[in-house]
């Protein structure tokens, strides 16, 4: 059984590799969404190799550092696209700032991501550097086969992760500090991918709390892009005025409170089990105890 899941484990992250490397040379997809679909199978690459921390922690403490670095590249990318659709979104029907200006600052949020994406993505020296550091880590997973996590150590990681995120979600309940939003949504983002690839040892109780966590993490998601997007703006580089920037800063914050509205009454019921609860239904799933 262990094999079996080892397996498992390691299918699972061939399956994202292989992910990547087709993106990579997709033509029927926008580089947006491409960008899109490898920055999410980094972080899940980098999920499931930290289930393998307790029995080959260098090597694949080595994959995640890697992994991330990657994954910053594209960042900016996915960052500017993003901010395009959400300057859309809050200035759509508004009279309260010039017409002229909205088109003039849309021009440059367009022309911000096109620049991004043809430097950082679509030169044919990134994608075969992405193609040939997933190809690596392909190579390298010979090794990890011979080396396993056992059923204990995965449920120790799901632990120790479903642990990071409880506490962190207690210490920003009351401030809703976008910063603390989004280190706790890489948590639970992180223990999305990881109980998403444990389901099948339990489906209807893995199934529900990955369900709820796609719900969750997407709204924190919405949290943090309003986040980066405000501090976009506020750069200077549109030419706003104090005036345009309080107009535009108190549509990001109605934007905020409207996702606050669902989120947080989400986070209540996700963590209305506490750590030791779901340390002990861990144990029962996984016949630890």
């Amino acid at each position: 059984m262990i094999q079996d899941k080892g397996n498992r484990l390691i299918s699972a992250i061939e399956k994202q590799t292989e992910k990547i490397i087709y993106f990579c040379s997709a033509e029927n997809i926008s580089p947006n969404l491409a960008v899109h679909e490898i920055r999410k199978s980094y972080k899940r690459l980098r999920a499931l190799f930290l289930l393998f921390s307790e029995c080959n922690e260098t090597q694949t403490d080595q994959f995640r550092r890697e992994i991330k670095a990657a994954g910053k590249i594209l960042s900016p990318i996915r960052e500017s696209f993003v901010n395009v659709q959400h300057f859309d979104k809050i200035t759509a029907g508004s009279n309260l700032i010039s017409e002229r200006k909205i088109k003039q600052v849309k021009d440059s949020l367009l022309e911000k991501n096109r620049v991004l994406v043809e430097d950082e993505f679509t030169s044919k020296n990134v994608v075969s550097d992405i193609v040939q550091f997933v190809k690596n880590i392909q190579v390298q997973l010979i090794t990890l086969k011979l080396n396993c996590p056992s059923v204990f150590q995965i449920k120790t990681q799901l632990s120790s992760t479903f642990v990071e995120g409880y506490e962190v979600y207690q210490s920003i309940e009351p401030e809703l500090s976008p910063v603390m939003m989004h280190e706790l949504r890489k948590i639970l983002k992180r223990l999305w991918y990881q109980l998403d690839f444990v389901k099948f040892m339990h489906p209807r109780y893995f199934r529900l709390k990955s369900d709820q966590l796609n719900k969750i993490t997407e709204q924190l998601g919405v949290d943090h892009d309003l986040y980066v997007f405000f501090e976009d703006l506020k750069s200077g580089d549109f030419n706003f005025n104090n005036e345009e920037l309080l107009i535009l800063d108190n549509q990001v914050q109605h934007q905020r409170e409207l996702n606050m509205v669902k989120l947080l009454p989400r986070l209540k019921q996700f963590f209305n089990e506490p750590p030791e609860i779901f340390d002990r239904k861990l144990d029962k799933i996984f016949k630890l105890s």
